[in-house]
């Protein structure tokens, strides 16, 4: 006789059905998890774009203020060592940070081991290249009060070095990164502006940066330690040849763009004086602050024209074509408005001696619409993983911007170190163009254009007729013009498009 046991597994196993089995049913994409998704991109975009646009007020704010207290000369040397160092500092935060915070939103157990070589190599590298900063300025600059705000300056490489925003980044805790930014960029406005009073406390400038960003960087640490272990650096020969291999690519494109963004100032820092510099670096620097807002849009892009590279090429154009005319629809009027009230702003906000800088504004802001449309077809081109021709594009235009500004400035001054400038950010939005329609996926930029030049148009004569009474009055009334023309021409249904259109193309990515 058979056991309990086994009868009662007997009669369960009778009792399972006998056909095929059913299909297990496929589960859909859950409307909560896809709003989940989108809300926590929206906030993080949300909180990087304040943070940057507090950061970049403030920035103006101390520039126009320095380019007053320090006058052409002064500003010109602060502005110059500042670049250099910024290039050094872009080459040990993104040769491994974009690469780590990429592997970590994949990967979040991997933080500790993560996190103690990436500060090993970049504490490393930051040291090698302070030593040869300090080594090549000694020896190239006569003044040694030169040479002290160059050094001052180095400082940053060592607290981008020990920065940890790579970790949140791949964690997406924006919240915390854009306090830093805020913290940083505050303690240095609050400092510069209460302790550089004339050009004899110019050493103030870099020193007060320095603090600014040791205390951003401190707060995020303070956040780490609370979740994590302290890191233990080690240098790992194997993560190094990963970090080559991996992030090579990655480093080549930051690194270009960034040098496309600034070469022109730092040839004109060889080839000019002081006075000139400074002539040539307060416009240089309110253009950057437009850029930035440029590159927070393409790194926002970018994760929706990589979900659709697998799509046919026509759900691709329609992405970037929404891309491309929401950045039109915003920069144009810009540089048109720009352009014309650039001698009034310069008047108002800088001192008399920067005569001329005017004309280096009007034609300067163009570089933001140029510069901002080429990066964002180099990013749809890596987007649809032909990196390799985005990365051809920008390196080869990174090698050739230094030789061209060198010629134009010497050939026709400082507009002409300008101009170099707008033809590449030309040549790379043709080439750029050129890429994607041998992909099928290029924009239909002649009709995004149409409604944007038409209200820029109509823009001209209102800040024409103000600019003569008050420059806020006269940007007021710019700015109105042309929201007013481009609601006639259909502005605002043109919004609803765009927002239903971002709000599917998520889910065709998702569906494929």
């Amino acid at each position: 006789m058979a056991s309990p046991t086994l009868r009662k597994r007997t009669r369960h196993v009778r009792a399972r059905p006998v056909g095929p089995a059913a299909p297990t049913p496929v589960p859909a994409v859950e409307p909560r998890r896809e709003m989940a998704a989108g809300r926590r991109i929206a906030s993080n975009f949300a909180f990087l774009s304040l943070a940057e646009l507090v950061c970049r007020g403030t920035s103006v704010v101390v520039t126009l203020s320095l380019a007053q207290r320090l006058g052409k000369e002064g500003y010109g040397r602060i502005e110059f060592a500042f670049n250099i160092v910024f290039w050094l500092v872009l080459l040990i935060r993104d040769s491994s940070d974009v690469m780590a915070a990429r592997e970590l939103s994949r990967h979040p157990r991997l933080i500790k081991p993560l996190v103690d070589h990436v500060l090993a190599i970049k504490g490393l590298f930051s040291l090698v290249l302070f030593s040869g900063l300090a080594l090549v300025g000694a020896v190239s600059l006569k003044d040694p009060g030169d040479w002290y705000v160059l050094s001052l300056y180095g400082l940053m490489l060592f607290t981008t070095a020990s920065g940890l925003d790579f970790v949140y980044r791949g964690t997406e805790c924006m919240g915390l990164l854009a306090v830093s930014l805020s913290l940083r960029t505050s303690i240095y406005a609050i400092g510069a502006l209460a302790w550089v009073k004339d050009p004899s406390r110019i050493l103030w400038v870099p020193i007060w940066l320095a603090v600014g960003e040791a205390s951003g960087i401190a707060l995020v640490w303070l956040h780490y330690l609370k979740t994590y272990r302290m890191p233990r650096p080690r240098l790992g020969l194997r993560f190094v040849g990963l970090i080559l291999q991996r992030g090579r690519t990655v480093c080549l494109i930051q690194l270009s763009q960034a040098v496309i963004s600034t070469a022109d100032f730092l040839v004109v820092g060889f080839l000019s004086t002081w006075s000139e510099l400074g002539l040539y670096a307060a416009p240089h620097r309110l253009v950057t602050a437009i850029l930035t807002f440029g590159l927070i849009f393409q790194q926002a892009a970018f994760p929706t024209l990589s979900r659709l590279w697998r799509q046919t090429a026509c759900v691709g154009r329609t992405a970037l074509d929404l891309l491309v005319e929401v950045q039109v629809t915003v920069l144009v009027p810009v540089a048109v408005g720009g352009t014309i009230l650039a001698e009034p702003i310069v008047r108002a906000f800088l001192p008399s001696d920067y005569d001329g800088a005017g004309l280096l504004l009007a034609m300067g802001i163009w570089r933001a619409p140029l510069l901002i449309l080429a990066f964002l077809y180099q990013t749809a081109l890596i987007a649809l993983n032909r990196e390799i021709a985005g990365v051809r594009s920008l390196v080869l235009a990174a090698m050739g911007i230094g030789p061209l500004v060198m010629v134009m400035r010497l050939k026709f001054g400082l507009p002409g170190a300008l101009a170099a400038v707008l033809l590449l950010g030309l040549a790379l939005v043709a080439a750029g163009f050129a890429s994607l329609a041998r992909e099928g996926r290029q924009p239909a930029w002649h009709h995004h254009l149409a409604r944007p030049v038409a209200a820029s148009l109509a823009m001209i004569p209102a800040c024409l007729l103000l600019r003569g009474q008050h420059i806020a009055l006269a940007v007021f009334g710019g700015a109105l013009a042309y929201c007013a023309v481009w609601i006639l021409l259909g502005g605002l249904e043109r919004m609803r498009v765009w927002r239903l259109a971002f709000r599917s193309l998520p889910m065709r990515g998702r569906s494929a």
